[in-house]
Order: C-alpha cells, then structure tokens, then sequence
C-alpha cells in the first residue's frame, strides 16, 4: 500500500487546482516590489567570445589574455532594474553604463562614462535585460588591467558594479 502511494504522488501533482489569476497578479506585485526593495547586479558577468544575439546567448571566452587592439567583448545579465509607470501606464527602464580601465601595476585609470545609454518604454515588465558591452585598448600597453563597468539605474538610486580583470599581450 505504501509504494502505491508513493508511485500515485507525481500523478496527484498533475491534477492540483491551477492558482486563480488573481492570486499570480498578487505574486507578480510581490514580486515586484522585491525587485525594486533588492540591490541591482550584474550576474553572470563574463568575458564572452562574441556579442549575444539574445538573452542567454554567450559564449563564455577561455582565459582572459588578449592582444593590443583586439575587440574585447563582455556579456552580463542585469537583474533588479526599477521599473517605473509613466502617466500612461508604460513602463520606462533605464540606465546608463560608465567605463573605468584600470593598469594594475601602477594603478593609473582612464575612466568614460555614458559609454552606454539604455531605455525601453514597454507595456510589460521585461524579465530578461542583458548587456553587450565591448572595447578595444588600442593604446594600452601590455599587462594587467582591471576592467570595471559601472551601471547607475536612471529611475532609482541603484547601482551595480560588474569587472573583470584581463592581460593585454
């Protein structure tokens, strides 16, 4: 009798009362107000061999040496982003990144900001934003470096800090 039990349970799963729909739209606001009450980060953050067509669409790059002058791309999935209501009942994410490149062995920094500027006016809240993010240090010379993009949500006080460090060759 036991095993019968048992093996029954998945099958009892299958046949459970759907939530009604207004029990997921409360979800969905707890969840919101979640998102917005939660620090923004940047995870995964990756060195990636090519830009991502789509969300999840990276190629996490092998090592992180690369030659003078080579593009160097990065992929990351932003999490956490406030979501605001315009008058007419859009949503308007919004965020900008700034750039710090720092030499590790003397620590001298070039710092750009607005290297990124992002807004998506949607009626519906976007659960899958995702970052290409790309530069090539021409100038630089060889050795370590500490590549460091800063994101600063435009609709909150939110910020998120994604790095990584690399060796020009």
């Amino acid at each position: 009798m036991r095993r019968l039990l048992i093996a029954m349970l998945p099958a009892l799963f299958l046949y459970a009362p759907a939530a009604p729909a207004q029990d997921i739209e409360a979800l969905e606001r707890q969840l919101e107000q979640a998102r917005d009450a939660a620090p923004m980060v940047v995870k995964p953050f990756t060195a990636s061999t090519r830009k991502a067509k789509y969300f999840g669409d990276y190629e996490p790059r092998k090592g992180n040496e690369f030659k003078r002058g080579e593009e160097i791309f990065f992929y990351g999935e932003l999490k956490n982003l406030t979501f605001k209501k315009n008058a007419q009942g859009v949503f308007e994410p919004a965020f900008e990144v700034d750039l710090e490149v720092k030499a590790l062995k003397d620590g001298k920094t070039m710092s750009q900001p607005k290297v990124m500027n992002f807004k998506l006016p949607t009626r519906s809240r976007v659960q899958d934003l995702f970052l290409n993010l790309s530069l090539s240090l021409d100038q630089a010379p060889p050795g370590n470096y500490n590549v460091k993009f800063v994101i600063r949500d435009l609709n909150s006080k939110k910020s998120a800090v994604a790095s990584q460090d690399i060796t020009l060759k």
